[in-house]
């Protein structure tokens, strides 16, 4: 069996599986070893995997709406190399390129693909890894290796084993791929690569790397993890209103680290009694006795040591619980 491959000019023979021989040979498409069925030009040194052979000329990308990927056998630009958006590695053979300057090495826009897809099955046979549990055998390079999905630390959550070839952690595989949000009501957010280097419209912090759920027609983006955030919160120590996570047009301290936000900031608040929390305060300063439950007053004035100790834990325990609590369903409403 051969076929014409448009990135070589000879016909390229089926090779069922590879031989001591050849053992060493690269794929031309991806430049990973050769290994399993693979089609060639041996004459002219020339291997492709099965699955690089029969990667599509043209990909409608899920986490790419806006054009489709073409796949170029090398580096698009005249000066300088692209960059793999997904791994952050250089791209030196076969590359998935779009207009917006977004590059992908073969597999990685393969399996970005089976991601978006829920191809799960593809998944079933890769270990999953507990960093709470797994704590021996950790490399230098898995400490500081990152999330391909939302660039956070991998050892931060279950991941998949990196013999896969990828860093992922298992709950960004289950992200939904739509979302509504009620800080963009006029249209859904979907899950996509960050081609337009938003910047998040909570943190307000640009993303140049990952996902993010956006808008391509409004450029509006969330960060994965400012988009799970509750948008309501009740806190032992604001009873009487909940706080609403809401874009502020004051600015006003924050009660736990008495940092004062700027223009717009998204705080939580409550806007009846003008109460603002940062989302992740910093430690505080004393906080005023009226704000404290009766508990960690002591003759009307607050003990230093006890508010550094006991209220502060309460109040990043109490929005820490809520933040990470939160989870999605597939086109879930953030409400």
């Amino acid at each position: 069996m051969s076929l014409q491959h448009f990135s070589h000019q000879h016909p390229l023979v089926f090779i069922e599986s590879h031989g001591h021989e050849i053992e060493k040979v690269n794929c031309s498409g991806c430049g990973k070893l050769v290994s399993g069925s693979s089609f060639a030009c041996v004459e002219c040194g020339f291997y492709l995997h099965k699955q690089c052979t029969e990667a599509p000329a043209e990909m409608d990308h899920p986490f790419h709406r806006n054009h489709n990927l073409n796949l170029l056998t090398r580096n698009p630009y005249k000066i300088g190399t692209s960059t793999c958006d997904f791994c952050q590695k250089p791209c030196k053979n076969f590359v998935y390129h779009c207009s917006c300057n977004l590059n992908f090495h073969i597999k990685c826009a393969l399996f970005s693909h089976s991601i978006a897809e829920k191809g799960n099955a593809e998944f079933q046979d890769i270990s999953r890894i507990d960093p709470l549990i797994n704590t021996g055998n950790v490399t230098e390079e898995l400490k500081k290796a990152e999330c391909f999905a939302c660039w956070k630390p991998l050892l931060d959550s279950v991941y998949f084993s990196p013999n896969c070839g990828f860093y992922l952690h298992a709950k960004c595989l289950d992200l939904p791929a739509e979302i509504n949000h009620i800080f963009h009501q006029e249209h859904p957010l979907f899950l996509q690569f960050n081609s337009q280097r938003l910047s998040c419209k909570i943190c307000q912090k640009p993303q140049r790397r990952g996902f993010v759920y956006c808008c391509s027609p409004c450029k509006f983006a969330l960060h994965i993890q400012c988009a799970t955030i509750p948008t309501k919160i009740n806190q032992p120590f604001h009873r009487k209103h909940p706080l609403i996570l809401q874009s502020v047009d004051e600015c006003l301290p924050c009660q736990i680290c008495q940092e004062t936000t700027n223009l717009n900031d998204v705080v939580y608040f409550c806007s009846i009694c003008k109460f603002v929390l940062h989302i992740r305060p910093r430690m505080p300063p004393p906080p005023l006795p009226q704000l404290l439950p009766s508990r960690y007053r002591r003759c009307g004035v607050p003990s230093r040591g006890t508010i550094k100790g006991a209220i502060f834990k309460d109040i990043v325990k109490t929005i820490a619980a809520a933040t990470t609590t939160a989870a999605f369903s597939r086109h879930s409403d953030v409400i």
